[in-house]
């Protein structure tokens, strides 16, 4: 039995607007890890060379996953709790923020399936697969990833659960988004739909204007730091209207 129906649109002008009206709230709480993960952008080749090029990734992924939980924790809780720690400046990693990377981290292995029976079909039909063996590896790594997606999708608000120290509860999760998981999508399309026409316009306008390169890729960071604001804003939302605060649960909490 499928519970209430998300409304896609009031979710997405909530979730836009209060990123707008409390974007100074919203400054204070992420500048610095903000500008920490900015920074991550523009790593000296130096540290490429001398790390090597596949440490360097891992070292720099490692720090974007640790500097956004900090950024994605505080606000959650600003949305779901209105707590806003004093001080000028919030970079805290601790018990809630590695929770909150754990549930990331879990979530975002629903897609990897797919990802790799993807990746496994391209490196085959460049060496001797034929285009028949192709298209049936292609269609499968397709059907992996929308169920991968669907799920996903279902199971995204236990990461404001994690967030503000709600019980992460797989099953309670998606019992409570049930007959949601499109509307879900179609909320988080809204927000990663433009900020991925924003990046492919900078991207052309950096190759007409090679001499505006660096102003253009900080202005393009800037937006897509703000689009990923507003996809947190979507979730802290779904999260109120479809799952809400759980009571303490220990029988059956995933985390």
């Amino acid at each position: 039995m499928s519970g209430p129906k998300l409304d896609v649109i009031a979710t997405v002008r909530e979730a836009y607007g209060g990123a707008w009206t409390h974007l100074g709230e919203m400054l204070r709480l992420i500048w610095l890890p903000g500008l920490l993960y900015l920074s991550l952008s523009y790593i000296p080749a130096r540290l490429f060379l001398a790390l090597g090029m596949m440490a360097s990734i891992v070292v720099v992924f490692a720090a974007s996953l640790i500097l956004w939980s900090i950024i994605a924790v505080a606000w959650h809780r600003y949305i779901l709790m209105g707590d806003l720690p004093p001080g000028r400046f919030h970079l805290k990693f601790g018990r809630r923020e590695s929770r909150f990377l754990m549930v990331s981290i879990a979530v975002g292995l629903l897609l990897i399936p797919g990802f790799l029976l993807m990746l496994f079909t391209m490196a085959v039909h460049l060496k001797q697969a034929t285009v028949f063996s192709a298209s049936v590896f292609i269609l499968l790594s397709l059907l992996l990833l929308a169920v991968g997606l669907f799920f996903a999708a279902r199971l995204s608000p236990l990461l404001p659960a994690s967030a503000v120290d709600d019980p992460v509860n797989a099953r309670f999760v998606l019992r409570a988004t049930q007959g949601n998981s499109w509307r879900i999508a179609a909320a988080f399309a809204c927000v990663l739909v433009p900020a991925f026409v924003s990046q492919s316009f900078a991207g052309a306008l950096i190759g007409k204007l090679p001499d505006l390169k660096l102003a253009v890729t900080l202005i393009a960071t800037l937006i897509n730091i703000f689009f990923a604001i507003v996809d947190v804003a979507v979730l802290s939302v779904v999260y109120r209207e479809l799952v809400g605060p759980q009571a303490p649960s220990t029988d059956d909490e995933d985390f």
